[in-house]
């Protein structure tokens, strides 16, 4: 017992100090290659405290090494932005006034309900009120607010309707939403069901429809 808690506390002590030397961006929001390393030092920090017939020294030495290994591909990043580029990947942009980046959604499998709730999250209603949503390379998601957005307080949440072309009967049958109204939405504006990537009804009642083909707002 006294010799599990001894190495416990000594790798302990390295993977801090590890994690110390690899700088504060460990300690916040990974970059893919971040995430990697911090995966492989746990693991390889476990492994001497379960197997007490490993020797602690490999363990030591192998997150050593990966310390190393961090650091000089920090370096190599902060010094070529191509090699930034291939570790870490670039900013996409996923909504652009309204239209959103089918291509990249679909490059980053992020559908149309996960930009919805990375919205609210972010305190915003409606997709009319962002200019931009970007997804980060770490992840998260930026979003950038139109500069128009009206002061007054929502009065209530869109509800969605039509979600990549398939119509929300749930929604639909809870807030008693007419069948009737979409498809005249959808024969005003000379659409198809499969056509609209989102559809919801605003506060004041309008249906607003934005196609797939182009996310152009109607």
């Amino acid at each position: 017992m006294i010799i599990v808690l001894l190495r416990a506390v000594v790798l302990y002590v390295v993977v801090l100090f590890s994690l110390r030397i690899m700088g504060k961006g460990q300690l916040g929001e990974l970059e893919p290659f971040d995430f990697v390393i911090s995966l492989m030092i746990a693991e390889l920090a476990a492994m001497p405290i379960e197997d007490l017939n490993s020797p602690i020294s490999h363990g030591i030495t192998a997150i050593v090494t990966l310390m190393f290994l961090q650091c000089f591909t920090s370096f190599i990043s902060l010094k070529s932005s191509k090699a930034r580029r291939f570790l870490s990947g670039n900013p996409s942009i996923l909504v652009s006034h309204g239209k959103f980046n089918l291509k990249k959604m679909r490059d980053l499998r992020v559908n149309v309900n996960d930009i919805l709730g990375q919205i609210r999250l972010k305190g915003f209603t409606n997709i009319e009120d962002i200019d931009y949503l970007i997804m980060e390379t770490n992840g998260q998601i930026s979003v950038i607010a139109n500069q128009d957005i009206k002061s007054n307080k929502c009065k209530r949440l869109p509800i969605s309707i039509v979600v990549d072309g398939k119509i929300s009967n749930d929604n639909m049958e809870k807030f008693r939403l007419s069948n009737k109204k979409l498809n005249n939405a959808l024969e005003k504006n000379k659409l198809e069901l499969k056509d609209v990537i989102y559809g919801y009804v605003d506060e004041d009642e309008n249906y607003i429809l934005i196609k797939k083909n182009l996310g152009e707002i109607i």
